[in-house]
């Protein structure tokens, strides 16, 4: 057979090819791009070279250094994103394919408990060879080692109510602001969040290493509803800086060891994992985990310069067993930038935490604090004459028109946008204070932890000052009235009324402080109080007086109370600098009352004539206090102390007949007191102090020194708490007070301490003291059995003791030995009677909320 040759076309084969690919390559031109960003769940932070894919697919890639990626869509109609991360939970997202570009997506993952190792194969530790490189780098890569460098800082922080149960606000008492769940975030999809406040800063800061100075000028700051200039200043940069490249680094008053120590292999594995290029630079992948549990530890990782061992960005999550109050999570985040000149600085920090005061699970306060940095200058001098501005080591100023700058500033200024849940916390805050039921909740949670209730331009209070009773007054009742900052920024009037029942007395107080306007830092105080001196021991109005409900609760028994009553007029004058040295000028008139068990008024008189115990006292008062920082309140002054000492130091005479004095005499007293850290030991606090009095006749016993005394089973940390008020007395003496915060040192030696939170202290309190031999005759009445007052006789008193803190996250219980100079006495007269009744040993607790 033969077939018929035919012509073909060269093109036919070709053209039903491309008909047949046709539908397909169709499709490939219709398969969009799925793009967005990753990030961390707790702080809000993008997750930088994290790996993600097509779970079918099995195309993917990496988020960038920023953590955005971008991606083609999947060619199956359904397929899953996955993101994995070391640390954290992979996460898995179904998609259904629309073959188009899709909008943003958020991916969010949770971070977990790294524990104590991460899974990076390896033949050899090289994340161990990369620590020891960047421990030997650190000098050169340390941002602080520069002689001074200034930037401008931008500071964020806001308030999250975590945990946010809906069914809360179906309740009667949260009903007014049900509107708030219109805020509630929706990133989060488990655990939606609250944001509720939020305040920013912009300011100007200049730093110089040797020697050390810092000075901040904030030129701009959006604080709603916070208006005292003293709290704004710590919306600042000064003290609230985290150096990794430290051995030891500070969070929340406790100390914690760096990943970067210089001894770090003894607390950490390192795991060394994968290398990226950032902007052409290679840049190493390290994980760090606790070797131990119950340390101040961290967990995380940190990308290193592949050059020069500089960090560029570092992750540090608190370990789950670190001893740390109320903290559920704490994360820092840190980021550094490499300038033309090769030298690494700050380029970003951003501080989160997550506090839990009802436990996990319950809901919680995450604080986000965010500082980003530009106009960053090194070792310029005029850097170093914008410090020689400071009148002290630290020193933060608030412009005048710092409250006053518009959105329109803001919206150029800040460093970076706002996010959508940001811009509504803004609203949330306007619209909240006025609900009445916000005014009305917030003013009773104020009356019950402050104790006093405004009214307008007056306050009563404190509550707990309304009842009380005691020995001499049986029961007693005491109303205060004051006034407010709404009847005067400047003055402040102030007074009690109190009566006892048994002694059917009428007591009382008033007092007048005014704060000259003009003059910073210069106060004018005025008093005249009738009264009882009620357990005060110092030379001032702010020690904690027994007139309260709860003191007779905790008095230790068969221990008579002692009071002396005062009668007394005082005038003060008090100029502080800013470099924190004050003097304070004053003068007393006081007219003294004795009551049984103390001696009576007569057996002290020691001038033919004398009726009354009168003393007239002018004198001065020096304080010196380098790096405090005080919080201005209406009422009174809180200060903070730095790690620095505070020297103190107080000169008075006694004047005789200025206004009726019976006495003229000398007194000189001074102190040291001083808080501060042991790298890697804990905390130390002491107080070294001394004086005398200069007098050519005999006092009587409350113009002398009397040894401050505790007769309740409350722990007093300035007082000796085995000794009786009016015990001891003195008309030379020096002394010292010193505790050691051991911390977990000790106990964690203990595997069955590890988890625990309990904390080991020690302490030491001495005074060595005397009384001339003419004012031992008049106050000294040694065979009287029921009360004695001693003298030291050239002894030493001293209490050592020890205990834990921290049981139950709030208790402290100390255990204290008394050691007590032998007495001279008389031949022939029984030991027995001469005995103390104050016991050697004594066991104390105390309350402390701490960190």
């Amino acid at each position: 057979m033969f077939v018929k040759k035919t012509d073909r076309n060269p093109f036919v084969v070709p053209y039903l090819c491309l008909l047949l690919l046709l539908p397909l390559l169709a499709g490939a031109q219709q398969r969009g791009n799925i793009h967005g960003r990753v990030i961390n769940n707790f702080t809000k932070e993008p997750v930088p070279f994290a790996s993600i894919f097509w779970k079918k697919a099995g195309s993917g890639g990496v988020t960038d250094s920023a953590g955005n990626f971008s991606l083609k869509l999947s060619h199956h109609p359904e397929d899953t994103l996955v993101v994995s991360y070391v640390g954290f939970t992979e996460l898995q997202r179904p998609f259904r394919n629309t073959y188009k570009d899709t909008a943003a997506i958020t991916l969010v993952l949770q971070q977990v408990n790294l524990g104590h190792s991460v899974e990076v194969k390896s033949k050899f530790n090289k994340g161990l060879r990369w620590w020891k490189a960047i421990v030997a780098n650190k000098a050169r890569n340390n941002p602080y080692r520069h002689d001074n460098y200034a930037y401008e800082l931008y500071n964020k922080l806001e308030l999250d109510i975590n945990n946010v149960n809906q069914q809360y606000f179906d309740k009667k008492l949260l009903k007014p602001f049900a509107f708030i769940l219109d805020n509630i975030d929706s990133v989060s999809e488990k655990k939606p969040f609250l944001p509720v406040y939020m305040t920013e800063a912009l300011s100007d800061y200049y730093y110089s290493t040797n020697p050390y100075k810092a000075r901040e000028e904030i030129k701009a700051a959006k604080t709603d509803g916070l208006k005292n200039e003293s709290l704004l200043q710590f919306l600042g940069g000064i003290n609230q800086k985290t150096n990794v490249y430290e051995d030891y680094t500070n969070a929340f008053g406790k100390e914690f060891i760096s990943p970067l120590s210089s001894v770090g292999d003894r607390y950490y594995n390192y795991k060394g994992a994968d290398t990226q290029y950032i902007g052409g630079q290679r840049y190493l992948h390290l994980f760090f985990t606790p070797k131990r549990e119950g340390e101040n530890t961290f967990s995380g990782d940190c990308w290193i310069h592949g050059g020069n061992w500089g960090i560029y960005r570092i992750n540090l999550n608190i370990s789950a067993t670190a001893n740390i109050n109320f903290v559920n999570r704490l994360s820092v985040v840190q980021e550094f930038t490499l300038t033309p000149d090769s030298v690494w600085m700050f380029a970003k920090d951003k501080l989160v935490v997550d506090i839990s005061p009802l436990g996990k699970e319950k809901v919680s306060f995450i604080g986000r604090k965010t500082s980003t940095y530009r106009n960053v200058r090194i070792n310029d001098p005029a850097i170093t004459q914008k410090l020689a501005l400071n009148s002290q080591k630290e020193e933060v100023l608030v412009l005048e028109d710092a409250r006053q700058k518009g959105s329109d500033y803001w919206n150029e200024q800040r460093h970076e946008k706002l996010s959508v849940n940001e811009m509504k916390v803004y609203k949330m805050m306007d619209t909240i204070k006025t609900i009445p039921a916000f005014i009305k909740y917030t003013n009773a949670i104020t009356f019950i932890l402050d104790g006093h209730k405004k009214f307008g331009p007056i306050e009563i209070g404190p509550w707990y000052k309304w009842v009380s009773a005691n020995q001499l007054e049986r029961f007693r009742l005491r109303f205060d009235l004051g006034t407010t900052a709404e009847f005067s920024k400047y003055l402040r009037l102030h007074g009690y009324l109190a009566y006892g029942f048994k002694d059917a007395r009428l007591k009382g107080r008033f007092d007048v402080t005014y704060k000259l306007p003009k003059q910073q830092g210069l106060t004018l105080y005025g008093s005249y109080t009738n009264d009882l001196d009620n357990g005060r021991t110092r030379y001032n109005d702010e020690d904690i007086t027994t007139d309260n409900m709860f003191s007779q609760l905790i008095r230790r028994p068969n221990t008579r109370q002692k009071f002396l009553g005062v009668e007394e007029v005082k005038f003060s004058v008090n100029k502080e600098w800013k470099n924190k040295l004050s003097v304070q000028p004053f003068f007393s008139r006081t007219n003294y009352e004795t009551h049984t068990p103390l001696p009576e008024k007569k057996l002290l008189l020691s001038h033919p004539m004398q009726e009354n115990i009168v003393s007239s006292e002018l004198g001065v008062r020096l304080r010196y206090a380098p790096g405090e920082r005080t919080i201005s309140r209406h009422r009174k002054e809180m200060k903070l102390k730095s790690h620095q000492p505070v020297f103190e130091a107080r000169l008075a005479m006694g004047v005789r007949n200025l206004f009726a004095s019976n006495y003229e005499y000398k007194r000189v007293s001074a102190n040291i007191t001083q808080s501060t850290r042991i790298p890697g030991w804990g905390k130390i606090n002491y107080m070294l102090y001394g004086g005398k009095v200069f007098t050519n006749e005999p006092l009587p016993f409350m113009l002398l020194e009397t040894h401050p005394g505790n007769e309740i089973y409350y722990y007093n940390r300035q007082a000796f708490n085995l000794m009786n008020r009016f015990e001891y007395v003195s008309d030379r003496y020096v002394g010292i007070n010193f505790e050691h915060n051991i911390e977990k040192k000790l106990l964690n030696l203990l595997p069955f301490m590890r988890k625990s939170n309990m904390r080991q202290f020690w302490n030491v309190k001495t005074v060595w003291g005397n009384l001339s031999d003419a004012n031992r005759r008049l106050n000294i009445t040694d065979y009287y059995y029921e009360y004695r007052m001693r003298s030291l006789r050239g002894g030493f008193y001293t209490e050592a003791g020890t205990g834990l803190e921290n049981i139950f996250k709030v208790l402290r219980i100390d255990l204290v030995w008394r050691f007590a100079p032998l007495r001279n006495i008389p031949p022939g007269f029984p030991p027995s009677i001469f005995k103390s009744n104050t016991n050697d040993f004594g066991i104390f607790g105390s309350v402390k909320l701490q960190f």
